[in-house]
C-alpha cells in the first residue's frame, strides 16, 4: 500500500503570493501611467511642430499667389512651390506619426494589449481625410501666372484655397494644451465618468467658458480667409462669368474692395454696390453668407447666456417680485374698497351720472389689475412648488443612498468576519493534515 504525499502550501505562502501579485499590479499601473504621460507630451510636441509647418506652408502659399497675381516671376519666387511641397511631405509624415501615438495612447487608456484591436473603419477614414486635407497644395511649376488665359488656372484654384483647411491643427493644439487634457486629475475624472476628452468637448468647454474671445477670434479668422480668397478669385479671374471680363474692369480685385464685399455678405446686408465677377467669387460669397448666419446664431446664444441669471439670482428676483406683487395686490384691494364705497355713496346720496360712471370705470380697472396680480402670484407659487418638489426628491434620494451605504457597509463587515473565520478553520485544517501526514510517514517507516 503506497501513500502519496502531497505538498501542502501554507496560508502564509498564499498571502505572500497575493502580496506579490498586488505589487506587480501596482508596478504595471505605474508603468502605464508613466507611459501615458510620456505619450501625451509627445503628442503635444508633434502637434506643435505640425502647426508650425502648416503655418509656414500657408505663408509661402500666400506669398507665391500674390507674386503670380502681380506678374512677378523671379528666381527666388520659383523655389517657393518646391518648398511648399517639401513642407507638405514633412506634414503628412508627422500626421501619420501623430496618429500612431494616438492609437497607442488609446490602447493604454482602455487597457488593450494589442494596438491592432483599436483600428476601426471610422478611425481609418478620419486619418485618410486628414492626410488628404494636409496633402493638398499647389503643384510646382504648373503655371507661370494666375490668369484666365492659362488653361490650368482652375488647378491653381483647387490646389491653393483648400490649404486653409490645415488650420484645424490650431484647434487640436488648443485642445492638447488645455488643462482638461494636460492635467492628470481632469483626465482621470473624465475616464471614470466615461467622458472622452475629444476636440469637440474641449472646444465646447472653451466656448462656454470664454464665449466672447472664442467668437471674436473665430470671426476674425473667417473674415480674413474669405476676404483674401475673394481677392484672389476676383484678381486672378478664375472661371469668369462673362468672357469680356478682365482684371482691369473688375471692381472687386483689390483687397479692400474684396474685404468690404465679404463684410457686407457676412452680415447678410447685401448693399449691392459690389458683386463678385467670377464663379469662384460667387462660391466664396455663398460660403461667407453661410458662416455669417452661423455666427449670428452663436452671437445670439452667447448674448442670451450672458444676460441669463443663475439659480440664486433667479430665486432672489422671484422673492422680490413676490413682495412687490403682494404690495400691489393690497393697494388694488384698497382701491376696490374705496371705489366701491364711493360708487355706493354717489348712487345713494348724490346721483351724478358722470361721477358714478368714472368711479365704476376705476373700480373695474382695479378689479382687473387685482386679477392679473393674483394670476402672477399663482404662477410664482406653482414654480416654487416645482422647485420644492425637486429639492424634496433630491433629499429623499440622498437619504435612500445613505441607508444603502449603511447596509452595504454592514454586509461587507459580515463578509470580512466570515473570511476571517474561514481562514482560522483553514489554518486548523492545515495543522491537522500536516500532523496526519507526519504520523503516516513514521508508521510507514
Amino acid at each position: 500500500m503506497s501513500i502519496e504525499l502531497t505538498e501542502v502550501i501554507p496560508m502564509s505562502g498564499l498571502r505572500s503570493k497575493k502580496l506579490i501579485n498586488e505589487e506587480n499590479s501596482v508596478l504595471t499601473m505605474k508603468r502605464s501611467l508613466v507611459e501615458r504621460k510620456e505619450l501625451h507630451f509627445r503628442c503635444r510636441r508633434v502637434n506643435d511642430i505640425m502647426c508650425i509647418i502648416a503655418l509656414f506652408g500657408l505663408i509661402l502659399m500666400i506669398i507665391d499667389t500674390e507674386c503670380r497675381l502681380d506678374q512677378v516671376y523671379e528666381n527666388n519666387i520659383i523655389m517657393i512651390r518646391p518648398l511648399i511641397s517639401i513642407s507638405t511631405a514633412f506634414l503628412v509624415g508627422l500626421v501619420i506619426y501623430y496618429h500612431s501615438l494616438d492609437i497607442r495612447l488609446y490602447a493604454i487608456n482602455n487597457h488593450i494589449a494589442d494596438w491592432r484591436v483599436t483600428l476601426k473603419i471610422r478611425g481609418i477614414m478620419m486619418v485618410i481625410c486628414e492626410i488628404i486635407i494636409c496633402i493638398i497644395h499647389p503643384l510646382p511649376y504648373v503655371s507661370k501666372y494666375l490668369s484666365s488665359d492659362n488653361g490650368l488656372a482652375w488647378i491653381n484654384m483647387i490646389m491653393t484655397l483648400p490649404m486653409f483647411g490645415r488650420l484645424y491643427l490650431i484647434a487640436r493644439s488648443v485642445t492638447l494644451h488645455s488643462p482638461l487634457v494636460s492635467a492628470a486629475s481632469s483626465r482621470t475624472i473624465g475616464y471614470l465618468n466615461r467622458v472622452p476628452m475629444t476636440i469637440s468637448f474641449i472646444l465646447r468647454a472653451f466656448l462656454q467658458t470664454y464665449p466672447v474671445a472664442c467668437w471674436s477670434s473665430m470671426m476674425i479668422i473667417i473674415l480674413l480667409i474669405t476676404s483674401w480668397s475673394m481677392h484672389v478669385c476676383e484678381k486672378g479671374i478664375w472661371i469668369p462669368i462673362h468672357s469680356s471680363l478682365s482684371q482691369s474692369n473688375s471692381s472687386t480685385s483689390s483687397f479692400l474692395n474684396a474685404t468690404w464685399l465679404t463684410i457686407v455678405t457676412f452680415t447678410t446686408v447685401g448693399y449691392g454696390d459690389l458683386v463678385p465677377q467670377t464663379y469662384c467669387g460667387r462660391g466664396i460669397a455663398f460660403l461667407t453668407s453661410f458662416f455669417g448666419v452661423f455666427a449670428s446664431a452663436v452671437l445670439i446664444a452667447v448674448f442670451i447666456s450672458k444676460i441669463s441669471l443663475n439659480r440664486s439670482e433667479q430665486m432672489v428676483l422671484d422673492f422680490v417680485n413676490r413682495i412687490n406683487c403682494a404690495r400691489e395686490y393690497r393697494m388694488n384691494i384698497m382701491q376696490i374698497i374705496v371705489h366701491s364705497v364711493r360708487a355706493w355713496f354717489l348712487r345713494r346720496h348724490k346721483p351724478n351720472y358722470r361721477s358714478t360712471f368714472m368711479t365704476l370705470c376705476r373700480l373695474h380697472t382695479a378689479i382687473q389689475a387685482a386679477k392679473v396680480i393674483k394670476k402672477q402670484q399663482r404662477n410664482a407659487i406653482n414654480g416654487n412648488e416645482s422647485l420644492i418638489a425637486i429639492l424634496t426628491n433630491v433629499f429623499y434620494e440622498q437619504k435612500a443612498n445613505e441607508k444603502n451605504l449603511i447596509k452595504l457597509k454592514q454586509y461587507s463587515d459580515s463578509i470580512h468576519n466570515r473570511i476571517n473565520r474561514l481562514e482560522t478553520k483553514l489554518d486548523t485544517l492545515l495543522e491537522i493534515l500536516t500532523r496526519n501526514n507526519s504520523n503516516s510517514q513514521h508508521s510507514w517507516l
